[in-house]
């Protein structure tokens, strides 16, 4: 917004993020630093973070490196594969003996007919022996409830497909894509006509192999683990699941879907494929294509569910970022969002911090389609009946993020919108 002053947060280093958050790229990421960020200065260790937007299991991560307890929950089973690939504790001499395991397990010939059998939109993406190697996986690995095969799906995920090196190499199993994300079935084939690209066969045990090494090379697995599950936001306070946890959450944080922006399950349908999960389907029961009414009103029945689920001096983190309508137009959904909190007093205390990413690298800005929708501004909205700013001397006065910086943020952001506690 023209006037706002531009702070260098606390989060802004991300030099010493864990390998592991590299994992697959996904739409709409915040970093892991604002994540650990925010854990460490509302939360002690042992305490109980809950993401109920979990995506990429950016916040499960973190509370587990941070020796927290953790819960993730969304709709989507990309989002799920990939939380659960990033829950449980893990060594990477257990993993590539799966590797080769499952390597030596594999019959060509077995698993030919099926590849042979695939849609002409998968074959235009990989090559034939590459796609055996695949529906082998596919239907070895999506049945097992080991923990070390749930992580080599959302490993998987992770390298299959993006661009080639410039010496040829990959470490995708794809034909060379501009991207990470998948784009329309149409658009790939435009894409192979256009660039005459050939499918290069990839051995998918060597490239996951690589990718483990390249995951482990400094992560170093917690013992805590994170219970993951699916479940509807709408819905958190009837999950079966969930009844033991509600009114005991410490810190609840996490980034609702997108404002009409980004399609999650139409826009990673070469994943969607390998999960088994039809991306149509999928895309029907997920808030993530809503007009601003219908967005304001989502978030306020989700929001109802979260202040169930927390203690009473819980705190809630919400990373919302600005919409542009137009080159001269942004939409701040935080301010809506804000209204609706206070109008509705779901919360006593609301505060707005205007966070400028640096950049641009936010990943949903590489997508051409949306190219320009999702701003270089995320806001962090902070909710809470009591002030967790107040005595808190957590990160030993090391932070940036002071009250008082919260309160000039907020006022200059909401106007006449300001706490007083």
């Amino acid at each position: 917004m023209t006037g706002e002053k531009i702070h260098v947060t606390p989060w802004a280093d991300k030099s010493d993020s864990d390998p592991l958050h590299a994992l697959c790229s996904y739409l709409g990421a915040f970093p892991p630093s604002l994540a650990k960020y925010f854990i460490k200065y509302f939360t002690d260790e042992n305490d109980l973070v809950f993401d109920p937007f979990s995506g990429r299991g950016t916040t499960i991560l973190e509370s587990r490196l941070l020796n927290r307890n953790s819960i993730g929950s969304d709709l989507n089973p990309i989002a799920l594969a990939l939380c659960k690939a990033k829950s449980h504790k893990l060594n990477k001499k257990d993993i590539i003996e799966r590797i080769n395991e499952l390597e030596s397990d594999y019959d060509y010939a077995l698993y030919l007919p099926e590849a042979q059998s695939e849609s002409d939109e998968i074959h235009l993406i990989f090559h034939q022996a590459t796609l055996a190697q695949l529906c082998y996986l596919k239907d070895t690995l999506l049945i097992s409830k080991n923990a070390i095969d749930e992580f080599l799906i959302g490993a998987i995920l992770g390298i299959m497909h993006g661009g080639e090196r410039k010496d040829g190499t990959s470490g995708y199993l794809s034909i060379s894509m501009p991207n990470t994300f998948s784009m329309s079935p149409e658009y790939v084939r435009r894409f192979v006509q256009t660039k005459e690209l050939n499918r290069v066969k990839r051995n998918v045990f060597d490239i996951l192999k690589e990718k483990v090494e390249r995951v482990f090379s400094k992560h170093k697995s917690p013992k805590k683990e994170s219970y993951i599950l699916e479940c509807d936001a709408k819905e958190i306070s009837k999950s079966e699941k969930l009844k033991k946890h509600i009114g005991k959450v410490d810190l609840i944080l996490t980034s609702p879907p997108y404002l009409g922006i980004v399609n999650y399950a139409k826009q990673n349908w070469i994943r969607s494929w390998f999960l088994d999960s039809d991306p149509i389907e999928i895309s029907e029961k997920l808030d993530d294509d809503l007009n601003i009414n219908q967005w304001v009103q989502f978030s306020k029945k989700t929001l109802f569910e979260f202040k169930k689920m927390l203690k009473p001096d819980g705190v809630a983190v919400f990373v919302i970022g600005d919409v542009a309508r137009s080159k001269n137009s942004v939409i701040p959904l935080a301010r809506d969002f804000s209204l609706m909190v206070k109008e509705n007093k779901l919360f006593k205390n609301v505060w707005v911090f205007s966070d400028y990413i640096e950049g641009v690298d936010k990943t949903t800005r590489i997508w051409g389609e949306t190219r320009g929708k999702a701003t270089a501004t995320d806001r962090i909205v902070i909710l809470s009946d009591i002030n967790p700013f107040e005595n808190n001397n957590r990160i030993n006065g090391k932070s940036v993020l002071t009250y008082k910086l919260i309160q000039e943020s907020t006022r200059h952001f909401m106007g006449s919108l300001i706490n007083e506690t």
